[in-house]
């Protein structure tokens, strides 16, 4: 493409003597966290800022920028790059159409996604998602059980766990992927509502499964909670599913809900009649993070809040459980 094609619309300031675009200086002006903060919240660990990936189905978030350095790199997925790439995945537009956008050049309007194609995404996949949680089963004897009991969790597991085999995918076409054996835990709505399940998938031995990531979240999951106990005045919000089922031993009779990873910890839509949530994270500085984000957001909604971390030198509730239990 001709130099003046690239740059034709660009503020003068970002072109160069010799026609090119002045990826320096639009780079070192437009702040990556202000873009990638379109797609996903972010929480500062140290000197980086970390999320849930943008480009890839996950829980626990291994989106990791640097607003000082102006890049990004994802752990689950390996996508990466500077502000202009970031800027061109998440809206979809070519690498002059993002210099112009971010430099503030009159260009067309540009938005993340097509508004009708993602809602309609949106809407099948919660669909699929409540198919797969209706035709999921109890988790006695299966290798969901195998994989609880062998985190020391897998006793009287509640209705809102379940067993099933499940696609990773579907295709273009509507047609699912291959099915493999998952714990599936039901996301509900303030309403009480199964809007979305989170897969743990599982091998025949109860581990893990290797070879991308062994979670995937289907339909809607932000905002929402695994509920291990009923509306309560007081209940226990913890991170992952397997805190949630630890602290649920730990403290019998509490009601404990699990938020599906600490990026959703301060996101979860409290029903009516909860006035007091004791919110439960990871004892390193980023579980410390969440559960502050989590406390104030809470407390804007006039919900009294408290906190708690493991003890013992555990870095979650499960490591505490199981120490304790050793």
């Amino acid at each position: 493409m001709r130099a003046n094609a690239w740059t034709a619309g660009l503020p003068a300031r970002y072109v160069r003597p010799d026609g090119s675009i002045d990826t320096g200086k639009l780079k070192a002006e437009v702040s990556i966290a202000e873009v990638a903060a379109e797609a996903t919240d972010l929480v500062q660990v140290g000197t980086e800022m970390r999320g849930l990936c943008p480009f890839h189905d996950e829980n626990t978030a291994s989106f990791f920028l640097n607003d000082s350095k102006g890049v990004y790199f994802c752990h689950g997925c390996a996508a990466h790059g500077d502000t202009i790439d970031l800027f061109s995945r998440l809206r979809k537009v070519d690498f002059p159409e993002a210099c112009k956008a971010l430099a503030g050049a009159e260009t067309r309007p540009v938005t993340i996604a097509d508004g009708k194609a993602d809602a309609a995404a949106k809407a099948a996949n919660r669909a699929r998602a409540r198919d797969e949680w209706r035709t999921a089963g109890p988790v006695d004897g299966t290798v969901a059980e195998t994989y609880l009991l062998s985190r020391a969790i897998g006793y009287s597991v509640p209705s809102t766990i379940r067993f099933g085999r499940t696609p990773r995918y579907w295709n273009d076409d509507g047609s699912p992927g291959p099915r493999h054996s998952a714990m599936i835990a039901g996301a509900q709505d303030a309403d009480g509502r199964i809007v979305g399940i989170q897969r743990t998938y599982l091998d025949r031995e109860g581990r893990k499964m290797r070879g991308g990531s062994p979670r995937l979240s289907l339909g809607r999951v932000r905002g929402t909670a695994l509920r291990l106990g009923p509306v309560m005045p007081k209940i226990m919000l913890a991170s992952a599913v397997e805190d949630a089922l630890s602290l649920r031993l730990m403290f019998p009779g509490a009601t404990v809900w699990s938020a599906f990873g600490d990026a959703n910890l301060q996101h979860v839509e409290m029903p009516r009649g909860i006035w007091h949530v004791t919110v439960c994270g990871d004892a390193d500085e980023s579980g410390r993070a969440a559960v502050a984000a989590a406390r104030e957001a809470l407390g804007r909604k006039g919900i009294q809040t408290g906190e708690l971390f493991p003890h013992g030198g555990a870095k979650d509730f499960n490591e505490e459980w199981v120490l304790l239990h050793a």
